[in-house]
C-alpha cells in the first residue's frame, strides 16, 4: 500500500483492486460532503454520484443503491459509481472492498460505535474483503476513562501511561473483522494520527474543529 498525493487528496493505492478509488481530504477543504467531494472527485472520475451520513455514533450500517443522505454511521454498495464517504476529525474511517464481491463501504468508527457493535452491523462474509484503516487518533494520543476496562472487548487494546488510558482503535478493528472472515493479510493500517501527523489533519481534541476530514471510496464503472 501507498499513498499518492494530490493537490487536494490523499489516494489510496496499490491495496483496493484498480476499480477502486478511495483516499481522504486534504485539510484545505472544511469537510462539507456535498461542496467539497465533487471538486476533490472531478479530477479523479467522470462520472460519480454520492451517499453520505448524518453521522450519530451507531452502530447503524447501510446497504445502498442511491446516492442521498442517511442516518447512522456505516454504508455498504455493490452499486458502481456511488461513492460512499465519512466525516472524521478523531474518530476511525473504515474502507471496505470485495473485488469478487463487487461489494464496497465505509463506517465511521468513534468509540461509541465500537462499544455498540458498528464493525459487528456490517454483515458480510469478510473472507474475499480487504479493509484498511484510515486517518483518525492512534493509541499515541486516544486518551479514554478508565470506566473502558468494562467494556467488552476494549481491555486488549488500552495500554495505560502515567495513570492515563490509551485506546489503539485499528487494532480494536482488524480483530473484529478477522471475526468476521477478513484474513490477517488483508487489513492495512494507514497508521496515521488526527492529533499529532505531520500533515496537519483536523483534530476535535486539539482545538475543537468543526471541520471535517472526508473519507471516501468508490468502484468506477466496468
Amino acid at each position: 500500500m501507498k499513498l499518492l498525493e494530490r493537490d487536494n487528496c490523499f489516494l489510496i493505492k496499490d491495496f483496493f483492486d484498480d476499480k477502486i478509488i478511495a483516499g481522504f481530504s486534504k485539510p484545505v477543504f472544511s469537510g462539507n460532503v456535498e461542496e467539497d467531494l465533487p471538486l476533490i472527485l472531478k479530477e479523479l472520475t467522470k462520472d460519480f454520484q454520492i451517499a453520505f451520513l448524518h453521522q450519530i455514533h451507531s452502530p447503524i450500517v447501510h446497504k445502498i443503491n442511491k446516492p442521498g443522505r442517511y442516518e447512522g454511521d456505516g454504508l455498504m454498495t455493490k452499486k458502481s459509481g456511488l461513492v460512499c464517504v465519512v466525516r472524521t476529525a478523531d474518530c476511525l474511517p473504515v474502507f471496505l472492498a470485495s473485488k469478487e464481491q463487487g461489494t464496497i463501504g465505509i463506517v465511521h468508527m468513534g468509540w461509541r460505535g465500537a462499544k455498540e457493535g458498528i464493525l459487528d452491523n456490517i454483515n458480510e462474509d469478510l473472507s474475499a474483503f480487504k479493509a484498511l484503516a484510515g486517518v483518525g487518533l492512534r493509541q499515541c494520543c486516544y486518551e479514554v476513562g478508565k470506566d473502558f476496562l468494562t467494556y467488552n472487548g476494549f481491555t486488549e487494546f488500552l495500554k495505560e501511561r502515567s495513570g492515563k488510558f490509551y485506546f489503539a482503535p485499528a487494532g480494536f478493528a482488524k480483530k473484529k473483522l478477522i471475526a468476521y472472515g477478513l484474513k490477517d493479510d488483508n487489513f492495512c493500517d494507514l497508521d496515521i494520527c488526527s492529533l499529532c501527523s505531520d500533515k496537519d489533519l483536523f483534530s476535535y481534541r486539539r482545538n475543537a474543529t468543526e471541520k471535517r476530514t472526508l473519507s471516501f471510496i468508490l468502484r468506477q464503472e466496468d
